[in-house]
C-alpha cells in the first residue's frame, strides 16, 4: 500500500515524513455532519475538530515512538500517514529478534500511556478543572479530560492481539520464543483475522470506522504473513543465485516502439538502456507505458527512460533484494561482480523463484 500517494506532507521531525491522507477529510466532515445532525452550534462543531486533531497529534507521536525505538536497531522508518483509521508508519522491517519486536512494538503503546499521564498532571493542577465533569459532549471544561481518556483507549484497544496491531505483533514476537518466526506469524495471523471479523460485524451495527479496522486486519494479517513466508523463502539465496544471464538491452537513441515490441515477445518486465556498452538507465513497465500515453511511440527511449537506478552485487543477499524491490516498486535490478554486469533480476524472476521454493517445501 502506498500510503503516501494523495497525501499531503505535514513536515519531517527527526528526519521522518510525516503526511496526511487526503481521506482524512472524509473523517472531518464525518464529524462535522454529525455534530449538525444532533443540533450543535457554530462553536461546538470547531472545539470537535480540535479535538479529532489532537487526536491525531497523538496517534503521530504513537508511531514516532514506534519508529525511533525502530531507529535504536538500526532500522529506519520511511513516513508515517495519518488516515482515517489512525496512524502508519512505514517501517523498512520489524526486528526479528523477539524481544526487540517487543521493545519496538510497546514502544508506541508506552508513549500514549504518557501523554495520559501529563494530561492527567495538567488537568489536576488547571484551578477550577475536575474530572467530575459531563462528557457527553466536548467542551472545555472536559477537552483535556476525554484526551487522556481516548489515549489510555489507544493503548488499551491496540493491546488486543488482532495481528498486524500492536497487540498481535506482540503476541507473534512471544510465540516466537517457542515456535520458528513463520509458524509464530501464521498463529498471530489467524488470531488477527478472528478478531477482524468479530471488529467487522460489531462495526456493521456501531460504528463503521470499526468495521473498517475489521477488514483491514483481515487483510493486513495475510499480507504479513505471505511475507515473512516469501523472505524466509529467500533467506538462503543471493542474487547470483537466480540472475537472469540472458536478456534483451536497449540502445538509448532507439525509439520506443522498439521497447513495446520486446515487452510483448519476451517475458522480461524492464530492460537496461544503453549507449554503447554502458547502462544509462532503465526502462520498467511503467516507463514505457507512462511514455506512450505522454509522448507515442516514436519518441526515443532517451526521453522516458529512469537514469537514477539501483544495482546490486552479486553476493546481496535475494531476500533483502526482493524487500528492497518491492518497497520502492523496482521491475528490474542490474547484477555487477565487482565493475563486471553479469545479469538482471527482475519482479517475474524472483516470483517464479518463491514458487518453485514454496513447492518443495510443501513436498
Amino acid at each position: 500500500m502506498n500510503g503516501m500517494k494523495y497525501s499531503l506532507s505535514l513536515g519531517r521531525p527527526f528526519g521522518i515524513k510525516i503526511a496526511v491522507h487526503w481521506t482524512f477529510l472524509l473523517l472531518i466532515l464525518w464529524v462535522v455532519a454529525v455534530n449538525i445532525r444532533q443540533g450543535a452550534d457554530t462553536a461546538q462543531v470547531i472545539i470537535s475538530i480540535l479535538f479529532i486533531l489532537a487526536l491525531f497529534v497523538c496517534v503521530t507521536l504513537h508511531e514516532l515512538g514506534h519508529s525511533l525505538t525502530a531507529r535504536r536497531y538500526g532500522i529506519e522508518t520511511r513516513n508515517i500517514t495519518l488516515l482515517p483509521i489512525g496512524g502508519m508508519a512505514n517501517i523498512d522491517d520489524m526486528p526479528e529478534k523477539p524481544k526487540q519486536e517487543i521493545v519496538v512494538t510497546a514502544s508506541g503503546l508506552i508513549v500514549n500511556v504518557i501523554i495520559a499521564l501529563l494530561l492527567w498532571v495538567i488537568i489536576s493542577i488547571i484551578p477550577g478543572y475536575t474530572f467530575d465533569t459531563n462528557l457527553e459532549a466536548i467542551t472545555g471544561q472536559n477537552f483535556l479530560i476525554l484526551l487522556m481518556y481516548v489515549n489510555l483507549f489507544i493503548a488499551a484497544f491496540n493491546l488486543i492481539p488482532a495481528f498486524p496491531m500492536d497487540g498481535g505483533r506482540i503476541l507473534r514476537a512471544v510465540l516466537s520464543f517457542r515456535f520458528d518466526r513463520i509458524k509464530a506469524t501464521r498463529y498471530a495471523m489467524i488470531a488477527g483475522q478472528g478478531f477482524g471479523v468479530i471488529f467487522a460485524l460489531v462495526g456493521l451495527f456501531i460504528n463503521p470506522f470499526l468495521f473498517v479496522i475489521g477488514i483491514f486486519v483481515v487483510i493486513g494479517a495475510r499480507l504479513e504473513y505471505t511475507q515473512v513466508r516469501y523472505r524466509s523463502l529467500l533467506v538462503d539465496y543471493k542474487a547470483q543465485d537466480i540472475l537472469m544471464e540472458e536478456y534483451s538491452t536497449l540502445q538509448q537513441d532507439e525509439l520506443l516502439k522498439n521497447a513495446v515490441d520486446l515487452l510483448l515477445k519476451s517475458a522480461q518486465t524492464g530492460f537496461l538502456v544503453k549507449e554503447d556498452d554502458e547502462i544509462v538507465g532503465i526502462l520498467s513497465k511503467n516507463d514505457i507505458i507512462n511514455g506512450l500515453s505522454k509522448h507515442g511511440q516514436e519518441v526515443p527511449v532517451r526521453e522516458v527512460m529512469t537514469t537514477g537506478f539501483k544495482h546490486v552485487d552479486a553476493a546481496t543477499p535475494l531476500r533483502d533484494i526482493f524487500k528492497t524491490m518491492q518497497r520502492e516498486k523496482l521491475d528490474i535490478l542490474p547484477v555487477f561482480d565487482g565493475q563486471k554486469l553479469i545479469g538482471v533480476i527482475d519482479q517475474d524472476n524472483i516470483q517464479e523463484f518463491i514458487m518453485v521454493q514454496s513447492a518443495l517445501r510443501e513436498a
